[in-house]
């Protein structure tokens, strides 16, 4: 397809071919980049392992027969496309892990559940598999940016989606097959493709990291075994550009050009595979608040004008938060009534944070979010969408004090993010939260250590070892 004089005859072979061949030859950068997205995602799991949709989901998955790969929490080892589904849904299933702008996706809640369940499995290296992470993300990025913003902006949740495709590719990185498996393997996972924000706030947006991570790896694995897929499923009158987008595809890419939104294009571009390399130039999005993303750069503000000016709930009259159309669409539960909702929802988050100077994984229970004093203030809260993209306004937090004086600051990009990145000693405080809610079966100190001192050449099992419980879990 060809968009402004840009032309990408074969973006799946040229695709393909990168994976299959670029040396694993990496900044430093990029490397500490993706340990930290491991320590990341791996706090994320723990935490997770305990919540209800996960047991329930291990409970039902463990009965579809045994393997090697570890499940985060549990005794049971399973075959690695069932370690995926359950350690993808763990990962995702506090709404805790990180966000990749290109792709528009939660990256590593579905590379990190398949690279670990798939290299534990192939007693591979904890260096395989951040190399292709690497790999992965770089694929997911590449294909996000040529669908992007649109896919996402109507209606499809681009975890579940181009997440797939990036499992995909990464997983086939790890395993060593050749140009052509490769291609299959992506090609393939493009029918694994799915799932709507309609689901969010529901037990089945965690389920979308399962489904992407563990249709990649069986995507992977097919291909591996000889099992072929279709070469015009990227681009192409019956692709997924066209018909996860729109019909409308080309007017659309007309639309960005001469746009910089995390480099989406909604076309694919030739010769651009490794043009930036993703997981240096646009980083990811490390979450300091355990929910959706779109709330941040709010709570950014606000807990910043708190923390400059002083003021408490008692005399605020009103927040207003203006920010793209495309934030707030993501947070409609004005009263939410479960935990899930309430991650979805910027009245319950500005409130919160108004009320008692932060939110945290404790603020995400039956009993949090029906505190009285904090629903006392879902009033004082009000939105303005702007129709821009993300790129193109910052999220503005207004507040007016009961004195009347009005206070305002503007959030680019939130805390977490490549540009206000956490420090490390920030990072490993969230692991010890997220292992505080583990502690009747992680071994915290050994976790740390371990990835603390990350050592390449060891094998994958080295860690997963440390992930895995004989505690039983209680369903409910």
């Amino acid at each position: 397809m060809s968009v402004a004089g840009h032309d990408a005859q074969d973006p799946l072979g040229e695709i393909a071919s990168w994976v299959a061949q670029t040396p694993a030859a990496w900044p430093d950068a990029a490397i500490e980049t993706a340990q930290n997205a491991l320590i990341d995602t791996v706090a994320c799991m723990v935490a997770g392992a305990s919540q209800p949709p996960v047991r329930k989901l291990y409970a039902l998955v463990s009965n579809w027969g045994g393997g090697t790969s570890t499940i985060v929490g549990y005794p049971k080892s399973l075959s690695s496309p069932w370690a995926a589904l359950v350690n993808g849904a763990c990962a995702h299933v506090l709404d805790y892990d990180d966000n990749f702008d290109p792709a528009k996706a939660h990256a590593s809640a579905v590379l990190v559940p398949a690279l670990l369940a798939v290299g534990e499995e192939e007693s591979l290296s904890l260096g395989a598999l951040l190399d292709a992470y690497i790999v992965g993300l770089q694929a997911m990025g590449h294909i996000g940016q040529a669908v992007n913003p649109f896919h996402r902006n109507r209606g499809w949740h681009a975890t579940a989606t181009i997440g797939a495709i990036g499992v995909a590719a990464g997983t086939a990185r790890l395993l060593g097959l050749p140009r052509e498996q490769v291609t299959h393997a992506i090609s393939m996972s493009t029918s694994r493709a799915g799932g709507f924000m309609s689901q969010f706030g529901t037990d089945t947006k965690p389920l979308h990291a399962g489904f992407a991570a563990s249709g990649g790896v069986q995507s992977a694995l097919m291909a591996r075994a000889g099992l072929s897929a279709g070469t015009q499923t990227l681009d192409g009158p019956h692709s997924l550009r066209t018909l996860m987008v729109g019909q409308d595809v080309e007017a659309l890419a007309e639309e960005m050009v001469g746009r910089d939104e995390h480099g989406q294009s909604t076309s694919f571009i030739a010769g651009r595979i490794a043009d930036p390399l993703h997981i240096v130039a646009y980083g990811l999005k490390v979450k300091r608040f355990p929910n959706c993303g779109s709330t941040h750069r709010a709570l950014d503000g606000l807990l910043e004008l708190r923390e400059r000016h002083g003021f408490t709930h008692e005399n605020v009259e009103q927040i207003t938060v203006r920010a793209p159309a495309s934030h707030l669409r993501n947070l409609p539960y004005d009263d939410p009534k479960t935990p899930n909702e309430a991650k979805f929802s910027l009245e319950y988050n500005l409130a919160a944070a108004l009320y008692q100077g932060q939110v945290g994984l404790s603020d995400f229970t039956p009993d949090a979010i029906a505190r009285s004093e904090i629903r006392a203030l879902f009033d004082k809260v009000r939105k303005e969408p702007v129709e821009k993209l993300e790129s193109e306004f910052p999220t503005e937090v207004h507040v007016r004090t009961s004195a009347g004086k009005e206070l305002s600051t503007q959030i680019v990009m939130p805390r977490g993010s490549r540009q206000r990145p956490l420090r490390r000693d920030q990072l490993f405080k969230k692991l010890d939260d997220c292992c505080a809610q583990a502690e009747h079966w992680v071994r915290a100190d050994a976790l740390r250590e371990g990835l603390a001192n990350l050592d390449h050449d060891a094998k994958i099992s080295d860690l997963t070892t440390l992930l895995k419980s004989t505690q039983p879990h209680t369903i409910s």
